[in-house]
């Protein structure tokens, strides 16, 4: 369907009255709801098919930096910063998965300050740190985007819950399988700011270092 649309624009675009929008508004309205289609259906058959991880000794901090990296590009107007260990956080996980869920997060964050009307945005920001706490690795997604809602969030983390217009419902439940499937914890807080009139959320996982044992 894309690329039949895409065929269409090529072929008559430049037939069509330059003061006409409605041919290419339709057109971009076309591709723009094919790719949430495909988007969706893939959220879902990710979800259906999460295969069981296998872990294998990766530093977590190369996977935050990639992931922060891969949704940093596509969003310019966002400020990005990490705050990670010196060295490497060697730990036992399933690298594509961790990834999978670490640019989930990193993307949620970045989109939840799209939803601040442009009048109220100031200094878009998201912040990504980890440390080590004993036998756990912890990392902290901070955005100060449109926050979480103060009742029942925890059913966010559930299959086909949203706050979102176009969300499937899947992305935090992703997260959640991938993490829990590693023995790890996620909870959803609010972000420090918003303690002082602030807003914003913060995403924390908690992963074990584990040992490589099944």
């Amino acid at each position: 369907m894309q690329l039949s649309a895409e065929r269409i624009r090529r072929r008559y675009g430049k037939l069509i009255d330059e003061n006409d929008t409605v041919f290419n508004r339709c057109v971009d309205t076309i591709i723009r709801q094919v790719g949430d289609i495909g988007r969706m259906v893939d959220e879902f058959s990710g979800f259906a098919r999460m295969p069981k991880p296998a872990k294998e000794q990766h530093d977590l901090a190369d996977a935050i930096r990639e992931s922060v990296f891969l949704i940093s590009v596509g969003q310019p107007h966002i400020r990005f910063t990490t705050d990670l260990p010196d060295g490497q956080m060697i730990a036992w996980f399933d690298d594509r998965l961790i990834s999978q869920a670490l640019t989930n997060l990193v993307k949620n964050a970045a989109e939840a300050i799209e939803g601040v009307p442009a009048d109220q945005l100031v200094d878009p920001h998201v912040a990504v740190s980890a440390r080590r706490c004993g036998d756990d690795l912890v990392v902290e997604i901070v955005d100060n985007g449109i926050g979480l809602p103060t009742t029942d969030r925890h059913r966010l983390l559930e299959p086909y819950m949203t706050t979102r217009e176009k969300g499937t419902g899947l992305g935090l439940a992703i997260v959640r399988k991938i993490v829990e499937e590693h023995d790890g914890r996620i909870d959803l807080m609010d972000a420090p700011s918003v303690a002082t009139g602030g807003r914003g959320a913060m995403i924390r996982l908690t992963l074990p270092v584990g040992t490589g044992r099944a």
